[in-house]
């Protein structure tokens, strides 16, 4: 559905619930807010078995469609096996360029009744996208012999940040993120997912 407008014109009867305050020389009412479900379409890519032996590689890519934006909301990682001692390190860049010649994995909706996604995702590039700027988030799993994380996991955001803008990637097929293998560990393989929503706004 489209973005909407109501228009609202003040009369009798009807009141608005609100909690009044004081902030400095105002006396001012803060409305009562019922939060309804969340109606943006949101997307899941899912990936298993994929290997952070060899960096940089980019364990996998999300790039936005040609008309929406794509707003990030959760990424996760889990180390399953390892091979060798060390720390893997898989960190969160832009792109500016998509990767080609990876896996193709096939985002799905949250809800089926939204638009098929926009955005695309691929693991292992074999010609690697081009990173630009600084690491979002670095993933780090250390895989020391005497006290392995196998099966550690490590999310982003770590926490709820309710007055802090999500990771977004603009519209435009050009655009996206990748988690990039900033230290490999031998024989280490991770699964995870990456959530998203898409709006034209």
């Amino acid at each position: 559905m489209a973005e909407s407008i109501v228009q609202i014109n003040e009369g009798s009867g009807k009141k608005l619930h609100t909690f009044q305050k004081v902030i400095g020389a105002n006396t001012v009412e803060d409305e009562i807010v019922v939060l309804g479900e969340p109606y943006v379409a949101s997307y899941n890519a899912a990936i298993n078995n994929i290997s952070g032996a060899t960096g940089p590689a980019h364990v996998i890519q999300i790039m936005a469609g040609a008309t929406n934006k794509l707003r990030i909301r959760h990424i996760r990682l889990k180390l399953t096996t390892a091979t060798a001692a060390g720390m893997l390190r898989i960190g969160v860049k832009r792109l500016t360029t998509a990767g080609t010649g990876g896996g193709v994995v096939t985002p799905t909706q949250l809800d089926p009744a939204d638009a098929a996604p926009g955005g695309t995702a691929m693991t292992l590039p074999t010609v690697l996208g081009t990173v630009a700027g600084d690491y979002f988030w670095i993933a780090s799993f250390s895989t020391a012999v005497a006290a392995p994380q196998i099966h550690a996991e490590q999310v982003w955001p770590p926490v709820s940040q309710p007055h802090v803008k999500p990771l977004v990637i603009a519209a435009g097929v050009a655009n996206g993120i990748a988690l990039v293998v900033v230290s490999a560990i031998a024989g280490s393989i991770v699964d995870g997912d990456i959530q998203w929503d898409e709006t034209s706004f």
